[in-house]
Formats: C-alpha cells, structure tokens, sequence
C-alpha cells in the first residue's frame, strides 16, 4: 500500500468531500448527483434524507393496511384503500419473494410504496431485495468487506458502549 499520494490528488480528494451542488430529481444518476459538483459528505446526507422520506412513506401506507386488516370481520379478501389499493409489482429478479410467507403473486400483496404508475408500486419484499443489496454494500465499505462481491469481513460487530 501506498503510503504518500500527489498533493494535487490530496487537494482533490478534500474538494471532492466538500463540494456543495445541486442533486435533482432526473432520469439517470449522472445528471441526477453530477460528479463534478456534488461533495461526498453532500450525497450522504442526501441518502439518509432521502432513506428517511422512504421510512415515512412506507409508516403511512403502513396505518392505512392495519385500518383494512381492522375493517375485516370475516377474514377474506381485504377490500384495500387509499394508496394501497393498486396492484403491487416486484421488483425484476427479486429473491425475497416469499419471505415471510407472502406469495409470490404481485397481484395479491399489497403496496408499501405507490406511484402514479400502478406498474411502478412496490410490495414490502420488493423494497426489501433493494435495500438488503445497498445495506449490504455500506456493510462492506464499513467492514473492510470487497465492494466487488466478497463476503462482509469477520470484523463486523456491533458496538455496544
């Protein structure tokens, strides 16, 4: 390992942690979080803005299924309201879609996350194959794991003090 670098690359490196542009909701990550402008502290705040906004979303459609869950005396199908009433698709190559005994019929889960395009309204384990891949590549980078695909490093624990 390399134990000096060009003052340029330090100097870049240290820009690039703080620089300050804008992130815009557009079609493809490029001209959505520009590289040359947007600092890596910046994006990091973003995806836990953006995580959270997530969370929320998924807490309020998450009322509206335990309302209709309440609403049915007869333990048929749940006639579903509001945002969760649109079939839910998952997502291509899901794994997880059975998971904790859902089937794996789209058609008959409900949507934790909607859009304006039925066929955009995700099922919980949908979100859920997508957010178990990027967590487990923050674990990696955390964890002195191989971001290219090698297993979380054995150093991984919690902290508990």
């Amino acid at each position: 390992m390399a134990t000096s670098c060009t003052t340029a690359n330090l100097g870049a490196t240290l820009n690039n942690l703080n620089m300050t542009g804008t992130i815009a909701y557009n079609a493809t990550e490029a001209t959505a979080i520009p590289p040359a402008t947007i600092g890596l502290y910046q994006l990091m705040n973003k995806l836990i803005s953006e995580v959270s906004s997530l969370k929320a979303t998924i807490k309020t459609n998450e009322k509206s299924l335990i309302a209709a869950l309440k609403a049915d005396a007869a333990d048929a199908a749940v006639t579903l309201a509001g945002n969760t009433t649109t079939r839910s698709s998952i997502n291509e190559g899901v794994t997880n879609d059975t998971r904790g005994g859902l089937t794996s019929t789209p058609a008959d889960k409900p949507a934790i996350l909607t859009s304006s395009t039925a066929k955009h309204n995700l099922s919980e384990d949908a979100v859920f194959d997508i957010l178990s891949g990027i967590t487990h590549l923050i674990m990696k980078l955390n964890n002195d794991g191989d971001v290219n695909g090698a297993a979380v490093a054995a150093n991984c624990t919690t902290n508990t003090s």
